[in-house]
């Protein structure tokens, strides 16, 4: 496998018994249990995209689901997130028929061969102990020309909602499933036209500072979550993304990737 990116921020928790899809539905945004019988029917993917979510509606973080067989699923997590959650999980698991531990293995990324990632076309995953020959520069490079962001890394747990990075736009949220934690309001958001901000990608000279106001003339247009190389994700009120834009008195430019083109109207309440 030719340049495989070690994920450093990245850690597993597996969960094995028959009980994992009906455990993990109640916890993360994805239809869990949908992807449990896509695997026993031999008819699943090789990885699904979704959230953890608090309470109030805030990313706890984001969700990579592999399944591995039939009674075995490995979540893909922030590493800062992993032992929290493992513990949290161990805890909420009750009478559930399912065993937590924390593999080995480690998280890669590659830009040409591997576990084809659910957020975009080009971008794949892999899981194990093997010899990283990428930068992770380079992946990051991707992900912000993309406006994929990556909770934790790039902004602090609990800080935005799954909405604000376009999670509902990547099929990352289920809302026709069951309950989940922190369904009330993701759903409230969705249902009542109350998106007001997206994640969308910048252009620019130079880097930005987690924070720096990005200006539409004097009026505060959003705000940088993650720069490098001249390009960044900023958090936008979709109000204020016509006409020029600027950072720390430098110009920007918004850089919309086709797959978020469609969805940047605002939407009216």
């Amino acid at each position: 496998m030719t340049d495989l990116i070690a994920l450093p921020h990245r850690a597993l928790i597996a969960l094995t018994g028959p009980d994992w899809g009906k455990f993990l539905n109640g916890q993360t945004t994805i239809d869990a249990e949908k992807i449990f019988d896509a695997v026993a029917n031999g008819a699943h993917k090789p990885l699904y995209y979704g959230a953890f979510l608090t309470p109030q509606g805030k990313l706890s973080g984001d969700v990579f689901i592999c399944p591995r067989d039939s009674d075995t699923v490995w979540i893909d997590v922030d590493a800062g997130l992993r032992d929290e959650l493992f513990t949290k999980l161990n805890l909420f698991k009750l009478r559930a028929k399912v065993t937590l531990s924390k593999p080995e293995a480690q998280v890669y990324a590659a830009l040409s061969e591997g576990l084809p990632d659910p957020r975009a076309p080009g971008l794949f995953r892999a899981y194990g102990v093997l010899e990283a020959t990428g930068n992770i520069d380079t992946y990051t490079d991707f992900r912000l020309t993309q406006g994929l962001a990556e909770p934790g890394l790039d902004f602090p747990r609990d800080y935005l909602y799954p909405i604000d990075i376009n999670m509902d736009l990547i099929e990352a949220i289920d809302f026709k499933k069951g309950c989940f934690v922190g369904q009330e309001t993701t759903s409230r958001m969705k249902r009542r036209g109350t998106i007001k901000n997206r994640l969308i990608p910048l252009t620019h000279s130079g880097r930005f500072d987690f924070g720096a106001e990005v200006l539409q003339g004097e009026r505060r247009a959003g705000e940088i979550l993650a720069s490098q190389n001249g390009k960044s994700l900023a958090l936008m009120r979709l109000d204020r993304i016509d006409g020029p834009l600027n950072c720390n008195g430098e110009a920007a430019t918004l850089a919309v990737p086709d797959w978020l083109a469609p969805h940047l109207a605002p939407v009216e309440t």
